[in-house]
């Protein structure tokens, strides 16, 4: 059995390493990962994979970062967990812990051998577990529950990991930081800001940060890759134009090591081809072809300009749309601030990109490639289905998924929910708060998006079933 003052060291020797690793450089040169990326087994070469494969391989079998667990820590924290989770663990089931604990965080099995580690992690040669790109982009598909890279983790929970994993060692990070207010979200881009503004223009350390404004916390729901091979612009608001390899790449930042980070930019460039080719999964139910036509035909009319059209011809137009149009929650545009806009676009990260203003006007409108799987919707996963999004009065308040994720609804096309009178009781464990999705909260608004209101019901009903075919 581990010591407390033992477990102390072990997590905040990992945990912190990762996310909060540039505020004790000093302590953590030594703890980095020194394997040495690997190549493909076999008798098949790197240099004859097409890049598409070479991405497949480096995102799912290469470490691009720092310990963030591994399995004997993973097997402390029930030690915090409340009676009801610890009452689900078996203990006749060596496995169960493991299992239990991917509920708990919205961890998914891997879809490579990985050692019995979930797909957001890569083992590194110390059999740590490193985190990679699907800790926000690779979950279950609703349905079959299978997991899939490049679908949107909705069941991602790392405030909940972040908690466990102080109420372990009993001490806490140098600041607050809060990593998400509801469970499927993240507060990505303040991680952005507050490990780039302790980094250089050529991402070697600072020993004190930068100034970057009032920026705001703000939970955001992740796009499916699958959405890549048709963007211009990254991000909501069209913040990155150019290549976007370095961009993508802002999320090994928890390596201190910054002339690391940027020798993997010929990796990244091979996983953004994959990402690149990543396909949606197709709607596994039951389609009505003939409402499903007469859908096509209003949503070329209604939503086309926007969302762009879809078939051999297609054309997606990456149209943003200003904000006093589209009305939906404004944190995301206003709470990125213009001194971070400006500092990421001075940085080794925005060199082969740019941003063509440092004050964004609106939002890109999404394609609607596999939108069936993308629930919940909006920039900040507002709302729950696609006739929330058509329906101004069928947006909940406060909401709960249930039955993840093979509970769907096909009716309403997104999560099956339970509609919740208020926000979560504040007696209730912040685990269990975090299920309920409070659309007053800062940022988590679900107002605006009024261009289906319009719409019949006959007709919302059919441009449902016509998205079913995308």
């Amino acid at each position: 059995m581990l010591s407390r003052r033992s477990l102390q060291r072990t997590f905040l020797g990992i945990f912190f390493l990762t996310i909060l690793a540039l505020f004790v450089f000093p302590e953590i040169r030594n703890v980095s990962s020194n394997r040495k990326h690997s190549a493909p087994p076999g008798s098949v070469s790197a240099a004859e994979m097409t890049a598409e494969e070479r991405g497949l391989y480096n995102l799912t079998h290469n470490p691009y970062g720092m310990m963030l667990l591994n399995a004997k820590l993973l097997e402390k924290l029930p030690g915090v967990w409340e009676p009801e989770w610890r009452a689900k663990i078996n203990s006749e089931d060596p496995d169960s812990i493991r299992r239990v604990a991917f509920e708990r965080y919205g961890f998914s099995e891997a879809t490579w051998d990985n050692k019995g580690v979930p797909m957001q992690f890569v083992v590194n040669a110390q059999g740590g577990w490193v985190q990679n790109c699907m800790l926000c982009h690779g979950g279950r598909v609703p349905g079959s529950g299978s997991s899939m890279i490049g679908m949107p983790n909705t069941e991602l929970d790392m405030q909940t990991l972040y908690e466990d994993i102080t109420r372990l060692t009993h001490m806490k990070g140098p600041f607050e930081l809060l990593f998400g207010m509801s469970r499927g979200r993240t507060n990505a881009f303040v991680f952005s800001i507050e490990l780039l503004r302790r980094r250089n223009e050529d991402l070697s350390r600072r020993r004190e940060p930068l100034p970057m404004g009032d920026f705001k916390d703000s939970d955001l729901d992740a796009i499916p890759w699958w959405h890549l091979k048709k963007k211009t612009a990254l991000y909501v608001d069209a913040g990155a134009k150019g290549d976007f390899t370095r961009p993508i790449m802002q999320f090994t930042m928890g390596e201190p090591n910054g002339e690391k980070i940027r020798s993997w930019e010929p990796d990244f460039k091979d996983i953004l081809a994959y990402l690149r080719s990543i396909q949606p999964p197709k709607y596994p139910w039951p389609i009505d072809q003939k409402l499903a036509a007469e859908g096509h035909k209003v949503f070329e009319k209604t939503c086309a300009q926007c969302h762009g059209t879809y078939g051999p011809d297609g054309k997606y137009p990456n149209r943003v749309v200003p904000l006093e149009v589209v009305g939906t929650d404004p944190v995301r545009l206003k709470g990125l601030t213009k001194e971070f806009r400006a500092y990421f676009k001075r940085t080794w990260f925005g060199q082969n990109s740019w941003h063509e203003e440092e004050e964004p006007s609106g939002y890109v409108a999404p394609p609607l490639d596999g939108v069936w799987a993308s629930a919940p919707y909006f920039h900040n996963g507002s709302v729950p289905t696609v006739y929330g999004v058509l329906t101004g009065e069928a947006r909940p308040k406060y909401f709960r998924r249930v039955g993840a994720p093979k509970e769907y609804d096909t009716k309403d096309l997104g999560f099956k929910y339970e509609t919740l009178p208020g926000p979560a009781s504040p007696d209730a464990a912040p685990e269990a708060r975090r299920r309920v999705v409070d659309t007053t909260l800062q940022g988590l608004g679900n107002q605006g998006h009024p261009f289906g209101f319009k719409l019949s019901e006959k007709e919302k009903r059919q441009v449902i079933e016509y998205l079913k075919t995308l």
